[in-house]
């Protein structure tokens, strides 16, 4: 089985202040499972966290053809487990135009994956801009409540960029 808990954390330009900074830290910590998760061989806890809703988590359960999909994650076995890739589509940076490889998870293993995007709205005559940062644990591991709250990840993939122009200043994972 594989385990998938996406927490992504949104806000908006007027949001990119250190005092909305400060309301996000920690926001992007794992999370406990939900007790019952359904059967299936890819369950997907998606997490949002959105600065319009005053960053109140909205939780849901995926489940049932190409769950991994909807986290932007596209998975297939291999001889030693399972592959992780990554296409996150309508970012407007950085653009990501195709597919990548994040990991390879053995049985038991945990491989967390880190980023951070621009987005734009659809509408020309009103085109509204928002962030977004994605923490993402993958477990090619039987589900329980805890299975992301103690356990380090076996495989990092620290994608994270500078958002507003000039240098990053991102800490290490």
């Amino acid at each position: 089985m594989v385990v998938i808990q996406r927490i992504r954390v949104r806000w908006s330009t007027d949001a990119r202040g250190a005092s909305d900074a400060d309301l996000r830290r920690g926001l992007t910590d794992a999370r406990r499972l939900p007790e019952s998760l359904p059967d299936g061989p890819v369950v997907v806890h998606d997490v949002l966290a959105d600065h319009a809703n005053g960053y109140r988590l909205t939780e849901q359960v995926i489940s049932g053809r190409d769950p991994a999909s909807s986290a932007s994650l596209q998975l297939s076995e291999t001889e030693r487990g399972v592959t992780v890739q990554v296409c996150v589509r309508g970012a407007v940076y950085p653009l990501q135009d195709r597919q990548t490889r994040l990991f390879t998870l053995a049985p038991g293993e945990i491989g967390l994956y880190r980023a951070n995007f621009r987005f734009r709205g659809q509408c020309c005559c009103s085109a509204s801009w928002w962030y977004e940062d994605w923490t993402v644990r993958v477990a090619n591991a039987p589900a329980r409540p805890e299975l992301f709250l103690h356990q380090v990840p076996q495989q990092v993939s620290d994608r994270r960029v500078g958002l507003y122009g000039g240098r990053a200043r991102l800490s290490a994972a």
